[in-house]
């Protein structure tokens, strides 16, 4: 988009607020601040921590939720994931640098979406972090099989004693 779009874009805007602020919103985004969940961090990290130190910060998070068409797994499988997050405590950035490619996807987004951090200190002033965090799949427990056996005969009739 070229300057002269924009410059008219914007003399539409003045005509009113909504758009100013629209207008402003798309300027942010082409200059390349954080503009949406897929965005980067506008700074790079400051401090890199390991998994168990990061995990003292994490104030919400949500267990992977497979699809209704589990891909295959063994026992248990994990997907190693590249956590940043802003001086707010928001994820900015999350890659998977380890596990089955087809539980990556899965892992990022939900960390993307669910999970929240308090922010990280460095003397006593917020500053961006960098974590390792490891996802674990496992396969969903069977429900128990609840057989005649353990109850009684007379289940249908709960009046009648024998």
């Amino acid at each position: 988009m070229s300057w002269t779009a924009i410059r008219r874009i914007a003399d539409r805007a003045r005509q009113g607020a909504l758009w100013t602020l629209l207008l402003a919103a798309f300027v942010v985004c082409l200059t390349g601040f954080p503009c949406g969940l897929d965005a980067r961090c506008a700074e790079k990290p400051g401090v890199l921590m390991d998994e168990r130190t990061a995990e003292t910060h994490l104030l919400a998070k949500k267990d992977p939720v497979l699809p209704s068409n589990p891909p295959r797994l063994a026992r248990m499988e994990k997907v190693v994931l590249l956590v940043t997050v802003d001086r707010k405590g928001v994820i900015c950035d999350v890659k998977a640098v380890r596990g089955p490619k087809r539980l990556r996807r899965i892992a990022v987004r939900t960390v993307k979406e669910h999970w929240r951090y308090r922010p990280f200190l460095l003397n006593w002033k917020p500053v961006v972090a960098k974590f390792p965090v490891t996802v674990h799949f496992a396969l969903p427990k069977e429900e128990p099989h609840v057989t005649a056996a353990g109850s009684s005969e007379n289940a249908a009739n709960p009046g009648v004693t024998a």
